[in-house]
């Protein structure tokens, strides 16, 4: 198998996503938006959360209209050890099935894909607030790494797809790589013209619940930071997680026409919520 006849397989998916996007852009209008207006200038700024004490494992947010600080938790090494796992188990296959050696496309259950819950301000196509949508979620690299990595995906953006595997093979073959107090997504789809109902909902109320699912199956719940492309006063680690994730989207999927906001999850609680042996109880790391 090719490279071009791989992607075109294992970008099903997303490509999927993509057509929708533009079906939705071509019908947004009124009833795609929320009752307040979130941009200006074709930026936005999420005023209810602060990370000023982000690094101190302290996240300020105000929900349900009352300001409070947060204190940050780190991922459980049970939900680590799944998670890294099985991605490891994802690459392999693909790169069996790039070089011949059997495999299947990756499926839409395991680490990658999370359900993410939010709730707090209605789209106008809607009468309530809650929300639940599928995310592309990922590991954030550690401050003192993703420099580093954000420069060699730069570098090898035009490298081979074996390599771009090998790459991120290494990356998860441990959890000392990664800030254990956060997770990461790109918010697609909202403009000024077209608004998920997952970002209005972050806008209003940041506190989101991820709920992955796979053999074991875990709920990971946080406060849910927005940062628009333009938004330098997020401070540095912030700009270069939008910047990572952006990369680290492209570098799989290919080239994407712009850069899309981040959506940081700072983790508060994990729950393990395997049928018969988690059933919903507490992790802690």
């Amino acid at each position: 198998m090719d490279r071009r006849e791989f992607l075109e397989k294992a970008g099903k998916a997303s490509g999927a996503l993509l057509l929708s996007s533009i079906t939705g852009k071509a019908l947004a209008g009124e009833m795609e938006q929320g009752a307040m207006e979130l941009w200006n200038s074709g930026s936005f700024f999420q005023e209810c959360v602060d990370v000023s004490s982000e690094a101190e494992g302290v996240i300020k947010a105000r929900v349900d209209g009352l300001w409070g600080d947060y204190n940050t938790a780190n991922l459980p090494e049970e939900f680590l050890e799944w998670n890294l796992s099985s991605r490891l188990d994802v690459l392999d296959n693909i790169l069996g099935m790039m070089t011949g050696q059997g495999g299947a496309p990756p499926s839409l259950a395991g680490p990658h894909n999370a359900a993410m819950a939010t709730r707090g301000a209605k789209r106008n196509d809607s009468i309530l607030t809650i929300n639940n949508a599928f995310k592309g979620m990922g590991l954030c690299p550690k401050r003192e790494i993703i420099a580093e990595k954000i420069e060699y995906m730069r570098a090898n953006v035009e490298g081979s797809m074996p390599a771009k595997i090998n790459y991120l093979k290494d990356l998860y073959s441990t959890s000392d790589n990664f800030d254990l107090t956060k997770m990461v997504s790109l918010e697609l789809y909202s403009t000024p013209t077209f608004e998920t109902h997952t970002f209005i909902n972050l806008m209003q109320e940041p506190v989101t619940s991820l709920v992955f699912l796979d053999s074991k199956s875990y709920e990971v719940r946080g406060i849910g930071q927005l940062v628009d492309t333009e938004d330098v006063s997020c401070g540095l680690y912030a700009t270069q997680i939008v910047e990572y994730t952006n990369l680290a989207h492209s570098f799989f999927h290919g080239e994407f026409p712009r850069l899309f906001p981040g959506i940081v999850v700072h983790v508060l609680e994990t729950f393990d919520n395997t049928p018969g042996t988690g059933r919903g109880v507490l992790v802690s790391d």
